[in-house]
């Protein structure tokens, strides 16, 4: 029997969007699919939950906790040494994350996004040397790998324009969308305890390409004619907050609190945030598929968002968009959707349920388990 590898070694122990990810996609693959498999997980230890880790070994799946660096150059030497004591085995590997294994050809392998080529000041510290080893690295897995599965339609069409002279690429990139049924067991939370009655949801990161700036900013030009019952929640990691962030948020909270941070939160935490918000708001300039609009139409919460990237795919008629760049207009359509909340509301909540009809991670692993029999052919 053929043996399936699939590398979970990206999983991190704070659940992120590519965390997320490869659990829901792994857990819902059907058992005759895997029957066909002898699947096995690489988990590095102590990062995969444990009501997953019972789904995998339900399913017949084989857990093997390793020790592989979750990016970076260390992961390729971690993968190399990995394959030199397992080389005997005769495997199919899928690769859900971003960086394919140079030691390695052949397999499945899934993109996510490329923003580190729109956006690599974001990289820190030697984000040109950065750059360039990421950029190789996914070239090197676009190559070698059989068959490459993109998140959305805008992230192909990124595929394809940063790599644009690998031949018969476009041919080889199947889209398979993302899901949001990872939240249905997610026990009700209480009414988050914070200082007003309405409030729009922001879930992201302040990095530069989700565009806390602007949503800022626009808070900022509008805070005087915002009802006193309404503020913003930010919800995420905060760690790469600027000063100007920083900044504006305090001059948004000069008089009284508009905004309020929570920092990052498990999805267990988020869900009281979901339920109770009154709009959930996304002005990112960029995102490979953009998870919480399916989770703002789970939890039938009306979405106004960036128009850019592969929010309109996923988002469809059921949100009111606006041009990321541009703050005053954030700002128009944030009043003019609280002018509006009771028509609105209803209109897009019920667009968002059809919406959501559309996708979901059975289907996901559905469309995955088809590509790699496939290719398994």
């Amino acid at each position: 029997m053929r043996k399936l590898i699939i590398d979970g070694t990206t999983i991190s122990s704070k659940m992120d969007g590519l965390s997320q990810y490869i659990l829901n996609i792994v857990v819902n693959l059907d058992s005759k699919f895997l029957k066909n498999f002898e699947a096995r997980i690489l988990l590095n230890k102590d990062c995969c939950p444990s009501f997953y880790l019972q789904q995998f070994y339900s399913k017949g799946i084989t857990v093997e906790f390793v020790n592989i660096h979750p990016i970076g150059p260390l992961r390729e030497l971690d993968f190399l040494l990995y394959v030199l004591k397992n080389k005997h085995l005769k495997s199919l590997f899928y690769s859900p994350s971003a960086q394919y294994p140079l030691c390695l050809k052949g397999g499945v392998y899934t993109i996510h996004d490329l923003i580190y080529e729109q956006y690599p000041e974001q990289l820190g510290r030697f984000k040109w040397l950065k750059k360039q080893f990421l950029h190789f690295i996914t070239k090197n897995g676009l190559q070698r790998a059989s068959q490459v599965i993109a998140v959305s339609e805008y992230t192909k069409s990124e595929i394809l324009r940063w790599h644009p002279n690998i031949k018969n690429l476009s041919d080889k990139i199947k889209v398979i969308h993302e899901g949001y049924e990872h939240l249905i067991s997610i026990a009700e939370n209480n009414k988050p305890k914070i200082s007003f009655s309405n409030y729009l949801l922001y879930v992201g990161s302040s990095r530069g390409h989700k565009n806390m700036s602007g949503l800022l900013s626009a808070i900022l030009s509008i805070k005087n004619t915002l009802p006193s019952s309404w503020g913003i929640v930010l919800v995420g990691n905060l760690k790469w907050m600027t000063k100007e962030q920083i900044n504006l948020i305090n001059q948004i909270n000069s008089e009284r609190t508009l905004v309020h941070t929570t920092g990052w939160l498990s999805n267990a935490d988020m869900s009281g945030f979901f339920k109770y918000a009154s709009a959930f708001v996304f002005p990112s300039f960029s995102e490979g598929f953009g998870i919480p609009v399916l989770e703002s139409f789970y939890y039938k919460i009306p979405v106004i968002c960036s128009n850019q990237s592969a929010l309109p795919e996923v988002a469809g008629d059921a949100a009111l968009y606006f041009n990321p760049n541009d703050s005053k207009e954030i700002g128009d359509k944030i009043l003019f959707f609280i002018e509006n909340q009771e028509i609105l509301s209803k209109e897009l909540t019920d667009k968002g349920t059809n919406r959501l009809k559309l996708f979901g991670w059975a289907k996901a692993a559905k469309e995955l388990a088809k590509h790699i029999n496939e290719h398994k052919k």
